[in-house]
């Protein structure tokens, strides 16, 4: 296992497209933060200033910290972009044929298919706290004229949310590449499935709902994969307080907390993986 690890850390850190897409997403990431945050300096001057109450403080440094994806994970461009890599680390070798050569250094396939999740997720991790500090010094500069109330363990735990998710997007993706060995479509899927193909069932569940009055049909949606993954980091919207701060949510109503968006879309995950695991040791190379 070490020398698969060592192997796939080496193909890792070699390979000039993981620099360019790392640099790319954290561009992207904090770079959004970046203007959002200008955008809003500029055009509201005069209400920037004075203190905040705690509640707002949170949502603020939160919603910089992490370009805004407590209000809608569409918005978390940065899991998204980076999640590429979890693509190319398997579509690579298929594309380019060096899978063979990657199993003649390292024969035991259980022991390559685990480095390459093991390894991937480690650098995406990084990946995601450097863009997450990066966009909350952007957050900090734009919004200097603001007294926040800082809550170092909710920033934290907002940042763990966006390892978790972030890792296990990647990870989704990287198992449907194992599955179907074809990166080309497993780049489309990445953003088609999430952006096109749920969107589209949810717009058709809302009308039939509409047509029944049932509206069993369109709360269903909520356990669609992405639907449920987006709940794992967003935390503001429409609720019954009023106020948009989604509190004390049950597991698996609708909306799904923060755990129900776990199990969903994790337990999702971990079937695709398995999966992979199967095909991969299975397959011929």
């Amino acid at each position: 296992m070490i020398a698969a690890l060592r192997y796939e850390w080496t193909r890792l850190i070699t390979l000039r497209s993981t620099w360019w897409i790392t640099g790319l997403a954290i561009t992207v990431g904090a770079g959004f933060t970046f203007l959002v945050a200008m955008m809003i300096r500029i055009f509201t001057p005069s209400e920037l200033t004075g203190e905040v109450n705690e509640d707002w403080s949170r949502f603020f440094l939160e919603a910089g910290m992490t370009q805004f994806s407590n209000v809608d994970p569409v918005f978390y461009l940065m899991a998204y972009a980076v999640a590429v890599l979890g693509i190319l680390s398997w579509g690579h070798e298929y594309r380019h044929g060096m899978m063979r050569a990657t199993l003649t250094a390292v024969p035991n396939r259980t022991a390559v298919w685990a480095a390459k999740y093991i390894t991937i997720a480690g650098f995406v991790a990084v990946a995601v706290i450097a863009s997450c500090v990066l966009s909350l010094i952007f957050t900090l500069i734009w919004f200097g004229g603001l007294d926040f109330q800082y809550d170092i363990g909710a920033l934290l735990l907002a940042l763990l949310k966006r390892v978790v998710y972030t890792v296990l997007l990647t990870w989704l993706v990287m198992s449907a590449t194992v599955l179907i060995r074809h990166q080309t479509f497993s780049l489309v899927l990445l953003y088609l499935w999430p952006l096109g193909i749920e969107t589209m069932v949810k717009l058709i569940a809302l009308i039939f709902g509409g047509l029944m009055t049932n509206d069993g049909v369109t709360d269903a949606t909520r356990f669609l994969p992405f639907n449920a993954g987006g709940r794992i980091i967003q935390n503001f919207g429409i609720d019954d307080s009023g106020d948009g701060f989604q509190r004390n949510l049950d597991l698996f109503d609708n909306p799904l907390s923060a755990g129900g968006g776990l199990i969903v879309f994790g337990g999702f995950v971990v079937v695709l993986m398995i999966g992979s695991l199967v095909a991969f040791n299975k397959r011929d190379a």
